[in-house]
């Protein structure tokens, strides 16, 4: 892509005084546009494509930035404790992450995992780990089949650069869909999600809540896609009071605290918490209801709203009935979506893949093609250091060939992606220092 010819810091300037004017007319106009059973798509595309900090969104964009994969591993290394897949060479690199583990491998079994990639991952390594710590490295490409250590070509060396950090992917959300985001910012809520084998027949889901960029109540669960309901045995949530430490918070979105729900499909779903909030802090008032703050999306704040607190994790242990299940169960597969009420009722928000499916409640009316529009409210990032962007900050934006946002790194920027999902697959790694947390 050739670069504009137009003077970014110019442009830049401009729109910082004039991006947000589409998206409050936008939000007025949907608030009487959008009400159940009144919905114009014709008109609420023209609005999003008003509000949305680009010119052109691409029309077939799946807002996708990582593939999954599988690899079946000959685990036929002396004294061998387990078998990882990292993102880069331990040896040589800071900052490898450990895209598939499985613990507590027998000599000469055959064990596969399933693992994620960035769409521009070139090549994976498998490690045999033995009870020593010794690292034994096999170099592939995504998509290999088999990996044999007596045959393969074998990656040693006498020290790791560091140890490998369990990869996470990041899940960002605007929590105003089907209306326009007034900032497009992403980061309403910042959830974090990995996971492990434990057993042959339990995979170990963690999710933290990273930050909040609103007061809007939201619930949050985790769907399993293609996973029925009755393939699961049980869940068990560490610590045992997952998210909720307010006990006395009545539960008004996602009412049941069973760990384990049934979808409307019959599909798996696990209960997240019912106030994202409560995760972190909320101060009883005179009234006797809860304050909602904003939390890690500023620094050193005087706000009276906004604070900074450490991210909450809680982790799920899912064992299914059969064994055979765990290995195949990849990032795209898993669906964590949020809850909020909108024109009183409440509203999901899923990832892309996921925009249409009524998990929990039903709210389309019968129409869910009419909200088919190409925009989404949820970013996927499968990247452990992602930093999303301070609060009032955009996560980027492409308008009259000038870039602007958190991520606006010209080639590497957000809003070239958001024009050509082709383009800058890699923009999560460039941000503006000055305009992320």
């Amino acid at each position: 892509m050739a670069a504009p010819s137009v003077s970014y810091k110019r442009i830049a300037k401009r729109m910082r005084t004039t991006w947000w004017l589409p998206a409050l007319v936008a939000t007025a106009l949907l608030a009487t546009a959008c009400k159940r059973n009144f919905f114009d798509p014709q008109k609420v595309e023209e609005i999003l494509t008003v509000s949305f900090n680009n010119d052109a969104v691409d029309p077939t964009h799946n807002w996708l930035l990582a593939d999954d994969w599988s690899v079946t591993v000959a685990a036929n290394v002396s004294g061998i404790q387990r078998i990882e897949v990292l993102s880069d060479n331990p040896f040589e690199s800071m900052q490898s992450e450990v895209l598939a583990v499985w613990n507590n491998v027998t000599e000469g079994a055959s064990v596969t995992l399933g693992y994620t990639t960035p769409k521009q991952q070139a090549e994976v390594y498998v490690a045999a780990v033995t009870q020593d710590g010794v690292y034994r490295v096999v170099a592939i490409t995504p998509g290999t089949n088999r990996v044999d250590f007596q045959t393969a070509d074998i990656i040693t060396g006498s020290k790791l650069k560091s140890v490998p950090t369990r990869q996470e992917v990041v899940y960002c959300y605007c929590n105003t869909y089907p209306t326009p985001s007034k900032t497009w910012g992403y980061n309403d809520l910042v959830m974090r999600l990995s996971k492990e084998i434990v057993d042959a027949r339990t995979l170990r889901v963690n999710v933290t809540l990273a930050a909040l960029g609103s007061q809007t109540q939201m619930a949050g669960a985790l769907h399993l896609g293609g996973v029925m309901y009755e393939a699961v045995d049980n869940v068990q949530q560490t610590p045992a009071v997952g998210f909720a430490k307010y006990k006395d918070l009545a539960r008004t979105i996602i009412k049941d605290n069973t760990p384990l729900l049934k979808s409307r499909s019959g599909e798996a779903v696990i209960n997240l918490f019912d106030d994202a909030h409560a995760a972190f802090y909320m101060r009883k008032e005179s009234n006797g209801n809860y304050g909602h703050y904003l939390f890690n999306v500023a620094h050193n704040s005087t706000v009276a709203n906004v604070m900074e607190h450490a991210t909450t994790t809680v982790s799920y242990d899912i064992t299914f009935k059969q064994e055979g299940m765990v290995e195949h169960i990849g990032f795209q597969q898993l669906d964590p979506f949020i809850v909020y009420s909108y024109n009183s009722a409440p509203w999901e928000i899923h990832k892309y893949s996921f925009k249409f499916s009524e998990v929990l409640f039903d709210y389309y009316s019968g129409n869910p093609t009419d909200y088919n529009n190409g925009f989404t409210w949820v970013l996927e990032i499968p990247y452990t250091f992602f930093r999303w962007p301070l609060s009032g900050q955009s996560m980027g934006s492409y308008k009259n060939g000038a870039l602007y946002g958190a991520y606006q790194q010209p080639y590497h920027s957000f809003g070239e992606w958001g024009a050509n999902k082709a383009e800058a697959t890699d923009w999560y790694k460039y941000p503006n220092t000055s305009m992320v947390y």
